[in-house]
């Protein structure tokens, strides 16, 4: 009787421990299983490196949350220092600390990009809302920007006439701007390239003004001519109206390099030289032909004329032929004779 009772015993200890349950992980108990009743929770933030744990207290709980931005298939590290915790790819992050998963797609916040910012560096739903973009002309130095005001847009947009591969300078004070060669501009400010190809606006030519120095596209259109007779002092001259067409046209009968004078008053413009001629604007003058002579600062060719004792046209340009009769000359040559018997 007694080793049947015996026998009954030790088969419903058997049935116990053979259908206990491992305590969950993040509970305890001092078997390891609910054979004592329920396991023991451990404190929040807290829990154990697996199920199944033995203890007594809760400094069994070793096991620390994952960081955000990091997660494991319990939301906890294996041993308190953060080993067994996934890190999220560049780039992207998790809502918070302690995320549940096993892939990468428990990582659905995404870095802001560059020119916004937030508290965390990024958005609060995968889509972009939650960064707050920078002011007009400012831009943060990179994606994933932490901060909560308008001070962390450090980097000012590159200047006209310059230009970036993002638009932006490197320092907020115009470094990493590559300014446009001599005599082009770009657009607007904050034009983004890598090459002087960006700065399509080219100088207004002499004799020519705007508003900017600078056509509007790169062929000349936008640039306003000065009226006849009169010139800008150079390039890229800067104006909206015919009052910078300071330089007046040389006057016929003069000359200059530009075939303008250089102050608005004939100054700079050179007279021309006995035996040439110009017409207004002129660059140089012109030599008389044919023998022909002409006073200084002479206008037209017609000044032209043909010297003392010879005759021709008066357009300036013909052959003069000499004017001394065939009986004029008969006298002289009987002269000559005379004078040169005498000296014999």
């Amino acid at each position: 009787m007694n080793k049947k009772l015996f026998a009954f015993i030790a088969v419903l200890c058997f049935l116990d421990v053979a259908f206990a349950d491992p305590c969950a992980a993040c509970t305890y108990s001092g078997t390891g299983d609910d054979t004592g009743g329920a396991c023991t929770q451990c404190p929040a933030g807290q829990c154990t490196p697996g199920t199944g744990t033995t203890g007594g207290s809760d400094t069994v709980c070793t096991a620390r949350p994952c960081s955000q931005g990091k997660f494991s298939s319990t939301g906890f590290d294996t041993d308190g220092a953060g080993a067994g915790c996934t890190a999220c790819t560049a780039g992207t992050t998790t809502p918070g600390a302690q995320t549940v998963g096993t892939a990468q797609s428990v990582c659905t916040l995404k870095a802001c990009a560059q020119g916004s910012f937030s508290a965390s560096g990024f958005d609060t739903d995968g889509t972009g809302n939650g960064c707050t973009a920078c002011t007009a002309g400012t831009s943060t130095p990179s994606t994933q920007t932490v901060g909560t005001a308008q001070s962390v847009c450090t980097l000012k947009a590159c200047a006209k006439g310059s230009f970036s591969a993002s638009g932006f300078d490197t320092d907020g004070a115009g470094n990493g701007c590559t300014a446009c060669t001599a005599g082009t501009t770009t657009p607007n400010t904050q034009t983004v390239g890598t090459a002087q190809s960006v700065c399509t606006l080219k100088a207004c030519a002499k004799g020519s003004y705007s508003a900017s120095g600078f056509d509007t596209d790169g062929a000349g259109t936008g640039c306003t001519a000065c009226t006849a007779g009169t010139s800008t002092p150079s390039t890229q001259t800067v104006g909206t109206a015919q009052s910078v067409c300071t330089l007046k046209a040389c006057a016929a009968g003069s000359y200059s390099a530009s075939g303008f004078d250089t102050d608005g008053n004939g100054a700079g413009c050179t007279q021309c030289a006995a035996n040439t001629y110009s017409a207004q604007s002129a660059t140089s003058c012109t030599s008389c032909t044919n023998n022909r002579t002409s006073p200084a600062g002479s206008t037209a060719v017609t000044a032209c004329v043909c010297p003392s004792g010879t005759t021709g046209p008066t357009d300036g340009v013909s052959t003069c032929s000499d004017n001394t009769t065939s009986g004029q000359k008969i006298t002289v040559f009987v002269s000559l004779i005379f004078i040169l018997m005498s000296l014999f």
